[in-house]
Parts: C-alpha cells; sequence; structure tokens
C-alpha cells in the first residue's frame, strides 16, 4: 500500500506595482505646480527688468591689414619682410587695446571716455591664417561705435607704420580693409536672451525648491 504525498503548496507573493519614475515625476509636478509657475514668472521678471535697466550698447568691427613694404632695392628681403609681419601682427593686436592706441584715438574724436574705461569695450584679435587685426568696438550709440572703431584704426597704423619704421629696408604699414558700419541693431542687452536666461534659472531654482521639499518630507515620514 502506497501513500501519495502531496507537494506542499508554493507560497503567493502579492505582486505590488513599484509605479514608474515618471508617473512619480509627473505626480510630483502636480503637487508643486505653484512653486513651479512662481518661480518661472519670478525668472522671466527678473529678465525683463534687467533689459529694462542696463544701459543700451552697439557694436561694430573694423579690419586693419599688416603688409611689409620692402624697397625696390632690396628684393631679397621679402622673406625678412613676412616673417617680421608674422612676428608683429599678434603684438598690433594686443598694442589695440592699451592707452597708447587708444588715447590717440579718444583725442582725435573727442570722446567723453578715458582709456581705462574704453578698455572694457574694444578687442582685437589677428584672424587665423592672415595677417589682418579685427577690432570690435562697443559703445552707448551707433555714432559713437563706429566714429570709436574708425579712430582706434586710424591710431593703430600710425603705431604700426611707426614700429616698422626703424627695420628698414624693410617696413611696416597698415591698410583699414574693412571700414566699420553704423550698427543699426542692439548688441546688449537683448530681451529674448534675457528672458531665456531668467527661465532657465526659474527653472532651476523650482527645481532645487522642489527636490529640498521632498528630502525634509521624506526625512519627517522616517521619524
Amino acid at each position: 500500500m502506497t501513500t501519495d504525498t502531496a507537494a506542499p503548496p508554493l507560497p503567493r507573493y502579492r505582486h505590488e506595482d513599484p509605479g514608474t519614475p515618471l508617473r512619480d515625476v509627473l505626480r510630483v509636478i502636480r503637487r508643486s505646480w505653484l512653486i513651479i509657475v512662481a518661480a518661472v514668472v519670478a525668472g522671466l521678471l527678473a529678465g525683463w527688468l534687467l533689459t529694462v535697466f542696463l544701459p543700451e550698447r552697439y557694436e561694430t568691427e573694423t579690419k586693419v591689414l599688416v603688409d611689409p613694404v620692402v624697397a625696390v632695392e632690396a628684393t631679397r628681403s621679402l622673406s625678412q619682410a613676412s616673417a617680421l609681419v608674422a612676428d608683429r601682427v599678434e603684438t598690433f593686436a594686443a598694442l589695440a587695446q592699451t592707452p597708447a592706441v587708444l588715447d590717440p584715438a579718444i583725442d582725435a574724436i573727442d570722446a567723453d571716455v578715458s582709456s581705462t574705461e574704453l578698455v572694457d569695450n574694444v578687442s582685437a584679435e589677428v584672424i587665423p591664417r592672415t595677417s589682418i587685426i579685427n577690432i570690435t568696438v562697443e559703445a552707448g550709440t551707433p555714432t559713437n561705435a563706429a566714429e570709436l572703431a574708425n579712430a582706434i584704426a586710424a591710431s593703430l597704423i600710425t603705431q604700426i607704420e611707426g614700429d616698422g619704421a626703424a627695420a628698414t629696408p624693410v617696413s611696416l604699414t597698415g591698410t583699414v580693409v574693412e571700414a566699420p558700419e553704423i550698427p543699426d541693431e542692439l548688441a546688449s542687452p537683448l530681451l529674448l536672451l534675457n528672458l531665456l536666461a531668467g527661465l532657465a534659472v526659474g527653472l532651476l531654482v523650482a527645481f532645487l525648491v522642489i527636490v529640498f521639499r521632498q528630502a525634509l518630507s521624506a526625512g519627517t515620514r522616517g521619524r
């Protein structure tokens, strides 16, 4: 006689849906919508106020070509001339942002600004693989920006030609190859850019506040 031994019943596990991360995020957003709206509105308002109260700035550019001048009887010095330009052009670009160039430019147009103030609104750099110096100037009005750029280019050319005069039979000259235009659009402040920055800051603040509240809430429940 055999006895059937029944297998013990398998334990039943209750399946719990842990929920999806996206669902949790949406739930937190729904609960914190007032914080998000307040932070975004504050950020946009800050961007708008920044645009209103910052001074208007206009920007223009001019380009100066640095070229060698070789005496007719010294045609063998062509390689020396090219080397001289390559060696000096970076120096001249840096010189455009110094009082040696800015002070004469200010005096030429009788501008109501000092070189120490103007230097923050002037940049100069050599266009790669060329001997062209690109000068960028900012000012409070379109006309002032163009006048300053013209005067700075002329003052720089004076420095270039005076510097190269001692290098005879090879000397240097500068030529304006692109005159500055009177800008018709603001360089700063830009409303759209400031609003986007304000929006980004507002969303970041809202995120940090929500994370802090969630952490504080979780710590309270764990006690």
